[in-house]
Parts: structure tokens; sequence; C-alpha cells
């Protein structure tokens, strides 16, 4: 097999095993506070801790030398598994699982910056990026689809168990960690020397009090949206959600959201690649205040049928998708990237600190339209940033 053969083998399982846990963190737990009979500001709350190793990474990734890599990867990709056993083992306990699910974050930002920092070590081809990219998304669909459409079907069979099926399922995650272990034990390279595009610096090195706003700011109503709107998916017709199934939720917003959100992601990298930054700006605004205004327009109709809700989502996350890309492009032009990094991830920690009181006091619709009104914020932002000389 040629080498480039062998490399898109071992990428593809790795960047497989990065998209997984971030998503368990993220938006499997909130389906499981829910069911284990968490308030919504609770749930919330417990999940804005899950995002400090981000918020940290500023401080404690430059510290990580790259001779360490390949060993950061196998290790903590073994402790993922037997975290996600001993998960499934303690499920009863609030305090318990919320302190694994800590280590499990922690977890899951090592593995991410190594496994990134670690395919950087190796001369990849665009045929690579793609490849990464995909297994990183097929990752996604995994977890947040097909796993839950799995869990809500065992629910449905044991239905004096609700644990059962989330213990079915952290038990598979832990044997696909310690599997992805022993294959990567075998297939990731021993020994790999910086290539050329370890290093890339970015066109026009933007920073300032501009900057730290555009990335606080941008995508903070948008995040306090995308939090509420797990809730909100999963929660009765009686409280203002509209009841989704765990299995019906991992459709609608493991496979089409997924579907909808890379797409728009691409759009939005072509257009800038195409036009420039300066031409897709305001568009781009415009799509991030899509998201909010679904939501509002959910909350207030409630709607019964799948392809209603389904639609909803797929437009949300397709706009979310394509007006993020203009973030994401700044992001890369950032002087000092780790610290814009954390600062992207200090947005959605505040974002869903914010959410977590605002919820116990609004009914969803209220909710939703305030966070119609605070995305506001993201013009103010944009405007600012247009201030600033950046690559057009």
């Amino acid at each position: 097999m040629s080498s480039q053969g062998s490399t898109s083998i071992w990428l593809s399982s790795l960047f497989f095993a990065k998209g997984m846990p971030r998503v368990v963190v993220f938006v499997i737990v909130l389906l499981l506070f829910k069911q284990m009979g968490l308030g919504a500001s609770e749930a919330l709350c417990s999940v804005s801790l899950f995002y400090l190793p981000w918020v940290l990474k500023v401080w404690w990734k430059p510290r990580i030398a790259s001779k360490y890599y390949r060993l950061l990867i196998l290790t903590t990709q073994f402790l993922l598994g037997l975290t996600f056993a001993l998960l499934a083992f303690l499920l009863t306990s609030l305090w318990l699982t919320i302190s694994l699910l800590v280590l499990l974050s922690w977890l899951t930002a090592i593995h991410n910056v190594a496994a990134d920092n670690f395919a950087r070590l190796c001369p990849l081809s665009y045929h690579h990026s793609v490849v990464q990219e995909l297994f990183r998304k097929f990752g996604l669909i995994v977890s947040q689809g097909v796993l839950l459409v799995l869990a809500g079907n065992l629910q449905v069979f044991f239905r004096h168990d609700i644990f059962y099926s989330w213990r079915v399922l952290f038990y598979f995650l832990s044997g696909i960690y310690l599997l992805l272990f022993f294959w990567h034990v075998w297939k990731l390279p021993r020994r790999l020397r910086p290539s050329d595009n370890t290093i890339t610096s970015p066109l026009t090195s933007i920073q300032g009090g501009y900057v730290t706003f555009f990335l606080l700011a941008y995508a903070f109503a948008q995040g306090m949206t995308g939090k509420a709107s797990i809730l909100f998916l999963i929660d009765t017709y009686s409280r203002g959600g509209v009841g989704l199934s765990p299995q019906e939720f991992g459709f609608v917003m493991g496979i089409v959201g997924i579907v909808g959100l890379t797409i728009g992601g691409l759009l939005g990298t072509k257009a800038i690649t195409r036009f420039g930054l300066s031409s897709c700006l305001w568009p781009m605004v415009l799509s991030m205040m899509v998201p909010c205004i679904v939501y509002v327009a959910l909350s207030y109709w409630q709607p019964r049928e799948l392809i209603h809700i389904g639609s909803g989502v797929l437009l949300e996350q397709l706009s979310y998708g394509f007006g993020f890309a203009a973030y994401l492009s700044i992001l890369k032009q950032v002087t000092r990237r780790e610290q814009g990094k954390s600062l992207m991830a200090l947005s959605f920690l505040l974002s869903c600190l914010v959410s977590a009181p605002l919820l116990s006091l609004l009914d969803y619709n209220a909710f939703f339209v305030l966070t119609l009104v605070l995305s506001a914020l993201t013009p103010c932002a944009a405007f600012l940033i247009s201030k600033v000389p950046i690559e057009k």
C-alpha cells in the first residue's frame, strides 16, 4: 500500500475518533440530564463546566511537546474508553456522572489537540484534508444521530428502566474507543517530522479590542439558542417544547442538522474564497439571525409533524453554518490564534451560563424572542470588525 493510502487509513480513524466525545459532552448529556430529572437551569450550568478545557487551552496547549502527540492520542483514547464504561456503571449517581463528564471534557480537549497537531506533522494533500473533515462529520453523525436513535429504540423496549438505554450507549462508546486505542497502537506512525504545513501564518494579522468583542459577541445569541433548542426539541408540549423522542431527536439533529451545518459551512467557505470576506460579511451576518427566527416560529407554532420540525432545523443549521464561516475566517487572521479560540470557547460558555437562569424564568417562546433581540450583537460585532484591516 502506498504511503498516501496508509495515511488516509489512520487519518480517517483518528478524525472519526475526534468527532464523537465532544457531541457527548455538549449535546447528548442535555438529553441525559433531562431524563435524570434536572431542570433546564441545572443542566445548562453543568454543561457550561465542560467548556473550561477549551477556554483554558491557551495556557495548557503550548506545554505539550510534539514528541508526546502520539502518546497523548493513545492515552486519551484508552482513558475515554474507561471513562465511558464508568459512566455506564455509575449512571444513577448524579454528582459522579457530572464529575466523570468533566473528566471526559478534559480528555476530549487533549485528544483533539493531540490529533490535530499530530496530523500536521505529516505532509498532507488536499485529499487528506477532505478525509479529515469527512470522517469528523461521520463521527458526529454516528454519535449524535445513529447512537441516539439506538438509545431511543431501546427505551421503547425497556420502558421501566430508562437508564438501560444510556448504559448500552456508553458501554458501546467505551468499546469503540478501546478498539480505536488498539487500532492506533498498530496504525499510527511512530516517527513524524514537522512538515511545511505545520505553521500557517495568517495573511493579515489582526488584534485589539474590536477583535475581542467580535469573538465574544458575534455568535453569542446563537450560542444561547443552540443549547436551549436541544431542551426545547425534547421537552413536552405542555412545557412549551415539541416533544421529540431520543430517536426522533437523533434523526433531526444528528443527521438532518449535521448535513445542513456541513453544507452551510461549505457554501460559506466557497463564497469567501470566491468573493472575499468583505463582500460576504453582511449576508453572513443576516444568515446568523435565521436560527433565532426559526426557533421563535417553532416555539410559537409548536408543530407536531416531524417534517416541519426537521425542515426548521435544516434551515437554521444551514444558515448558521453559512454565517459562522465569517467568524472562522476572521479567527484564522487573529494574531494570537490560541487566544482567539479560547475567546470563542468563552463566548459559548457565557452564553450557556446566561441561558440557565433565563430559561428558568421564561417560557421557550419568550426566551427565543429574547435571543432574537440579542442577535443584534452580531451586526454590532460585524460593524466594529469591518473597521479593522482584514483580508479582503
